[in-house]
């Protein structure tokens, strides 16, 4: 019998712990091939066979046919061929057969087809040969089932009773898409509150960049509430910008991809009172327009906040579906890792009057425009990730955590992190990562109260980077869907008045990245500062 890659029918006999596979295609849109996969591995119900898969829908199935998925994924495989990539086959004995064997070689394949074992086709494609980044896969056997682990778990399988059966091909040992919210302000039409008081306190006209630029800069509103701190950091390596500018965008782009980013999430707002969208969406444009941006994914994250003129009403949802069409049309969309596009809620409480009927009403309105099956998740900041199904969407997502914010304390973030991402309940869910929250430059052109100022002052690079631990050990702890497990939302690349900034900047330079693609195992060169 022969398998399509990635398609999967659940058939009777499946509930008889026989995986059976066929050709016909789900109603979900084509994958695209540009990202490599989480391999999971699953147990047979009887304790007895491995079944490794890379397919979303496959794992679900069987799973609910009584698999055991095992925590976390055991690497990362494309599912479409590349330079330098080989065939990953898949078979077993006979059709009934619930152990598998997965080899590189098609003499293998077809010497064992010939004997009569059947034959399922293509399970990803794995490298052909070492490279920077890259781990080998191996195969291991013990008589009674093939099982496939990387290299550093030799020692721990030939323990437990298995014999190597032969190195399979190179893989990366996570799949991990990391990825920043990206906060598009920085512009003449982004931010007037912030460009007005700007001009009221430091006197300069038409400068989003206020209380950042001054507080670099030395302003006694720094150096007065918070003598002996270090400011330097206030600027980002490529100078204070203007994102509406293409050329702004592509050098961002730039930075992330070189340390392995995979996407941007674009903040989107709408002004209820002008009914149309408002703030971002020159950012947004100039990303379009950026020459390099098919070399990044990116998601829109609906910001509907329970007041005006940021709310959105249900009788305007007909115009802002209309709108957000036009960005969910873009092949560069974010999607799932079963070919679904993203659509991120970041703030659901003020669509419509916030309940989960007037939050499904816009999912549905916003999936009728695009025409798309799409993936919606919400964000579980002021949503009770618990009623993600209710609302009409699929998943919950996180990208910072309230109270640890509210606590001042980087260390509280740390210690409640895992507790946060398991409010969400056991399906699918983005994590997050808080890189800081600092918002004195805010002081005194948004909020003239400085006891209210909050800030983390045990916030650092190394606690960062436990973050980031933290976030990767409860992947691999993980037993939830694969379809989003492995995203990452970063926050953020450029919330410079919250201190949410991974962006390079002048006293750190690339050492959020670094982190990150150290901590992650991401692709790329290495960042350019």
């Amino acid at each position: 019998m022969r398998r399509t890659l990635g398609l999967l029918v659940l058939s009777a006999a499946l509930l008889a712990s026989t995986l059976v596979l066929t050709g016909e295609k789900p109603a979900t849109a084509a994958i695209r091939p540009t990202h490599p996969q989480p391999l999971v591995e699953l147990v047979a119900p009887h304790g007895t066979g491995r079944l490794y898969t890379a397919d979303p829908q496959e794992l679900d199935a069987a799973t609910a046919a009584g698999y055991r998925r095992q925590p976390g994924a055991l690497a990362a495989v494309d599912r479409e061929p590349k330079a330098g990539s080989i065939p990953l086959y898949r078979l077993k004995p006979t059709t009934n057969a619930t152990r598998w064997l997965f080899t590189t070689s098609p003499d293998e394949r077809d010497t064992l087809v010939r004997k009569g074992w059947t034959d399922e086709d293509i399970a990803g494609y794995v490298n052909a040969e070492p490279a920077p980044g890259l781990v080998q896969l191996r195969r291991f056997t013990n008589g009674k089932e093939w099982r496939l682990a990387l290299e550093p778990r030799t020692a721990e399988l030939l323990k437990a009773g298995y014999t190597l059966d032969g190195p399979v091909g190179y893989v990366r040992p996570t799949a991990v898409r990391a990825g920043a919210v990206y906060f598009g302000m920085f512009h003449t039409g982004g931010h007037p509150t912030i460009i007005g008081r700007t001009k009221e306190i430091y006197g300069r006209d038409n400068d989003w960049w206020g209380g950042v630029r001054d507080f670099h800069a030395g302003t006694p509103y720094a150096t007065d509430n918070w003598p002996g701190t270090d400011w330097s950091n206030l600027k980002p390596s490529i100078g204070y910008y203007d994102d509406s500018q293409p050329a702004t965008l592509e050098k961002h782009i730039e930075q992330a991809t070189s340390a392995g980013l995979s996407f941007f999430n674009f903040y989107y707002y709408w002004d209820s009172k002008k009914q149309r969208q408002d703030l971002t969406d020159a950012a947004l444009e100039a990303f379009l327009q950026a020459s390099n941006k098919d070399s990044i994914d990116f998601t829109i994250g609906v910001c509907a906040h329970p007041y005006a003129p940021l709310n959105i009403p249900v009788a305007q949802y007909d115009a802002v579906a209309t709108n957000l069409a036009r960005y969910l049309q873009q092949d560069n969309v974010l999607r799932t890792n079963d070919g679904r596009k993203i659509l991120n809620v970041c703030d659901a409480r003020g669509l419509g009057d916030g309940s989960n009927a007037q939050i499904k009403q816009f999912v549905d309105a916003v999936r009728a425009k695009s025409g798309q099956d799409l993936y919606v998740m919400i964000n579980q900041a002021g949503f009770d990730p618990k009623q993600v199904a209710n609302a009409g969407a699929e998943a919950p997502y996180c990208t910072t955590d309230g109270p640890a914010i509210e606590s001042r304390s980087y260390a509280t973030y740390l210690r409640d992190q895992t507790k946060f991402y398991h409010q969400a309940p056991t399906g699918p869910f983005g994590r997050c990562v808080l890189a800081d929250f600092d918002e004195r430059p805010r002081y005194p052109i948004e909020n003239p109260n400085v006891d209210a100022i909050r800030w983390m002052p045990d916030q650092s690079i190394d606690s960062f980077r436990q973050a980031v631990r933290t976030a990767v050990a409860d992947m691999n702890a993980s037993t939830r869907p694969s379809t989003v497990d492995n995203h990452l939302y970063l926050y953020a690349w450029n919330e410079w008045h919250e201190g949410g900034v991974i962006e390079p900047n002048e006293r750190d330079g690339c050492a959020y990245l670094d982190v990150l693609q150290a901590e992650l195992s991401l692709p790329g060169p290495g960042c350019v500062g």
